[in-house]
């Protein structure tokens, strides 16, 4: 028999297998894919070894279809040297944040849109939660009610949506 076959099969328990090291860098290359999809405004407040950062700049350089898959590949290679859970980490507080965002901006648009249709339940609780002007308020979802029964642009409703938003934030920053 060769020493393979006979060999010290404790040598291989502990380390894993060809197919589960691929998955593990098809699993670091998505992670780079996350990172350069990235806006460089978010990329620039994780905390990311400098080669990395570097090769995703590179990236955003290229223009060729293929030299980009290459770099995409080199981006996969770079994050091998560095610990991946971190970065999950961030990346995940990022998309919970995104998540945050959408759903703040949904609820904005329903409370605008409740407005402009005269609803008097809504217009009470938004005085009440962010103290607003009751007359402003009143006065933009009237003429923005009216701007969309004459079909023209929502110039009053753009008003409105971000006079909610600025008062949304306020409340979000004194919590």
């Amino acid at each position: 028999m060769t020493e393979f076959e006979h060999g010290n099969e404790e040598d291989w328990e502990g380390r894993p297998s060809k197919s589960q090291r691929k998955r593990d860098m098809v699993a670091l290359q998505k992670l780079g894919e996350s990172l350069i999809e990235l806006a460089p405004e978010q990329l620039g407040r994780l905390d990311l070894h400098e080669d990395l950062v570097e090769a995703i700049r590179f990236f955003h350089t290229l223009k060729d279809k293929e030299a980009r898959r290459r770099q995409q590949q080199f981006i996969g290679t770079v994050m091998r040297k560095i610990d991946p859970v971190p970065l999950r980490e961030a990346l995940d507080e990022l998309d919970q944040l995104r998540f945050q965002q959408a759903e703040a901006f949904h609820q904005i648009e329903i409370w605008r849109d409740a407005l402009v249709d005269g609803d008097g339940d809504v217009m009470t609780e938004l005085v009440g939660r962010f103290g607003l002007d009751p007359q402003q308020l009143r006065q933009l979802a009237k003429q923005a009610a009216a701007e969309k029964a004459a079909g023209k642009p929502a110039k009053n409703g753009r008003a409105l949506f971000r006079l909610l938003r600025q008062s949304f934030e306020r409340e979000q920053a004194g919590d």
